[in-house]
């Protein structure tokens, strides 16, 4: 009995590390603005237009117009997980699974206008920064730690922005945070700890669902030295998403386990807890302008993953198989460095470039098929195409690879790790287009 409790508590802190790790871990989606994507994201130091709100709120009141900007992102995401038996012994043969790579649709909504205060302007974001959907297959290898999650959080930022001075300006602004989440997977459970004559192997389908609502800010400082360069620095703070009696499904798939013990093991109704942190931002900016038409941004993203410390889960209903668990998490603070170019080629029509370097914050022995963390390599391109003096369109295409990284039984066997993680090497490929339209007034 105590070897099946064990087993069973084990899985079922796997499967809920997918929900902590995919809203703060390898995840975060930097797609709030097209313009920006085209140049690898930067623009915290260099106000390009309304996305700013959610970049640099700083840099909001440099602007010289009011407007709209929609704009909205497809991802199409695979991951790749490969073993053999010198890696993982009990293999007969080279095992290769991916992902199904299903479309998800991040956006983003902003809005700005000058008050009647001089030197103040106002503006509203709406945003997705966070965002996850993938699925192996049903039978895949590691189907005990995840066949599929969805999740998703959206951002709404209202934003006042400031000119300190002609060159200087601040802003901030309070964030309501909306997230989800879906996660299912398919273990075996082997029931003869509780009775002789159940089976070893029993399907089991578990799915976590639930939603929350958090609160943090975002605030930032923007300041032109001259016409030639100019320098940002914006905070985005840790948001803790507090889930609280999310949906705890558990379905014992097989017919050999009569319905009065499996409702003893796994009764309906369950719930879970769990903290879900966002983790805060801080970046750095510098704009260049070599000549009027031709912009350069260097950026460096701080991102504070390491206030994962643990994970701890609180199931409502405890049995010998649904047990509260808590293990610790190794992830460490990580930077990303980007560069990105934007050349006026006509009156009408801009061209874009960047290149970025997102470095993983998770050690071997924590990788999971949630956050498959690897070393990203991005490249982009984008172009903008004005339709009307105040209106127009921005595009933008963004390529993320990656080398391929192994996990080890060494590293699963140091101390401190997870439970169970997949031994094998995973590599990660993303192609991410983008379009937005923008009227200023």
């Amino acid at each position: 009995m105590k070897n099946f409790v064990t087993v069973i508590a084990i899985m079922l802190l796997t499967a809920c590390m997918g929900v902590k790790t995919a809203w703060a871990g390898g995840y975060q989606l930097n797609l709030s603005g097209q313009r920006q994507v085209g140049m690898a994201y930067v623009g915290t130091g260099m106000p390009l237009d309304l996305a700013t709100i959610s970049m640099n709120p700083g840099g909001l009141a440099a602007l010289d117009h009011n407007g709209i900007l929609l704009g909205s992102n497809a991802t199409f995401i695979n991951t790749t997980f490969r073993s053999n038996p010198q890696m993982f012994p009990v293999l007969q043969g080279d095992y290769e699974a991916e992902t199904d790579s299903r479309i998800r649709t991040p956006f983003s909504i902003y809005a700005a206008y000058e008050t009647p205060l001089e030197n103040l302007r106002a503006g509203l974001g709406v945003y997705t920064p966070y965002g996850n959907n993938v699925r192996w297959d049903n039978d895949w290898l590691y189907a005990g730690m995840l066949t599929e999650i969805t999740m998703f959080t959206i951002f709404i930022q209202p934003t006042l922005s400031y000119s300190l001075t002609e060159r200087l300006s601040v802003g901030a602004g309070p964030i309501f945070a909306i997230g989800s989440v879906n996660l299912q997977r398919r273990p075996t459970v082997d029931l003869r700890g509780v009775d002789p004559n159940l089976p070893q192997d029993a399907p089991l389908h578990v799915e976590l669902d639930g939603s929350t609502t958090a609160f943090g800010f975002n605030a930032g400082l923007y300041y032109e030295h001259n016409d030639m360069l100019s320098f940002g620095v914006s905070y985005r703070s840790k948001v803790d998403m507090e889930l609280e009696e999310g949906d705890a499904d558990f379905t014992l798939e097989s017919q050999q386990v009569p319905a009065a013990v499996a409702g003893q093991l796994f009764p309906p109704g369950n719930t879970f807890d769990a903290s879900l942190p966002l983790p805060a931002v801080l970046s750095l900016g510098l704009g260049i302008r070599p000549s009027e038409v031709v912009r350069i941004g260097l950026d460096a993203n701080l991102t504070f993953w390491s206030e994962y410390e643990d994970l701890s889960f609180d199931f409502g209903i405890n049995t010998p198989a649904v047990q509260d668990s808590q293990e610790p998490r190794n992830f460490n603070d990580r930077w990303i460095f980007r560069v990105g170019g934007e050349w006026d080629a006509t009156e009408v029509l801009q061209l874009r470039l960047g290149a970025y370097y997102d470095m993983s914050p998770v050690d071997e022995g924590f990788i999971t098929p949630e956050t498959p963390d690897v070393d990203r390599y991005g490249f982009s391109a984008g172009a903008s195409v004005a339709l009307t003096p105040q209106m127009g369109l921005n595009a933008s295409v963004l390529f993320i690879t990656s080398s391929y990284r192994e996990q080890t039984l060494e590293d699963m066997n140091q101390p401190g790790t997870p439970a169970v993680v997949p031994v094998g090497e995973f590599q990660t490929n993303a192609l991410i287009p983008g379009l937005s339209f923008y009227y200023n007034f």
